[in-house]
């Protein structure tokens, strides 16, 4: 990487530039769970999925001890949704093209990224997290991805998931097909989607899937303080 000398000033005007762009995550909602008929005053925003994805490599690298790099894991898990800073939370049932997102998607992040010094080497870990080319961003990506079956399955405990879809999702052909074979717990619906990203049998993001599945994970007593 380039050395790009700067004087104090212009690191910190960079500096508060890009934490100002990148704290608009915080207010940026999961438009996905109003979808699914999340009945919450207040859902889950971006900022809060990224924090979940990254608590969840720290455990899971804690009692699994890969062979990864787990700074660059967090590293991808913090910058893979930046993009939607710019482009919004898109979900599977926006009807929007693939390749029109992804390539959306490439540009907002270059122009998020356009003024640090570091801005290649970021830009190459959210490729390589879109790719899964690397070691880190296959565990990066099932971390993002049972991220989201452990909050279906915290919403669904809560009671505010329910089988009340929203637009497109009520007819999509998978969820009638699911609901014809009995599974109406949302949550189980998200678990049994994902489980396809863990294929290994002894790969511990399909042991918490399976493990998840049909069973409450939200503890009712209060934890002392």
């Amino acid at each position: 990487m380039a050395i790009t000398l700067k004087s104090d000033d212009d690191k910190i005007k960079t500096i508060l530039d890009y934490y100002m762009l990148t704290n608009r995550l915080k207010t940026v909602v999961r438009s996905g769970w109003k979808a699914w008929g999340v009945k919450k005053e207040r859902v889950e925003s971006v900022a809060e999925h990224i924090y979940g994805t990254c608590m969840l490599a720290i455990a899971i690298w804690s009692e699994t001890l890969p062979e990864v790099n787990l700074s660059e894991v967090l590293t991808m898990l913090a910058l893979h949704e930046t993009e939607e800073i710019v482009i919004g939370d898109i979900t599977p049932f926006d009807n929007a093209q693939k390749q029109s997102i992804k390539q959306k998607g490439q540009r907002a992040v270059l122009e998020i990224f356009k003024n640090l010094i570091a801005k290649d080497v970021y830009f190459k870990l959210i490729q390589d997290f879109d790719a899964k080319s690397t070691k880190e961003a296959i565990f990066a990506h099932k971390c993002d991805k049972l991220e989201c079956d452990l909050q279906a399955r915290l919403y669904s405990d809560e009671g505010v998931l329910k089988n009340e879809y929203a637009g497109e999702i009520k007819n999509n052909p998978k969820i009638v097909a699911m609901n014809k074979k009995g599974i109406t717990d949302v949550a189980d619906y998200f678990i049994l989607t994902d489980r396809s990203h863990f294929e290994d049998k002894d790969d511990i993001f399909l042991k918490i899937n399976k493990y998840i599945q049909g069973k409450k994970i939200l503890k009712s007593k209060k934890v002392d303080k």
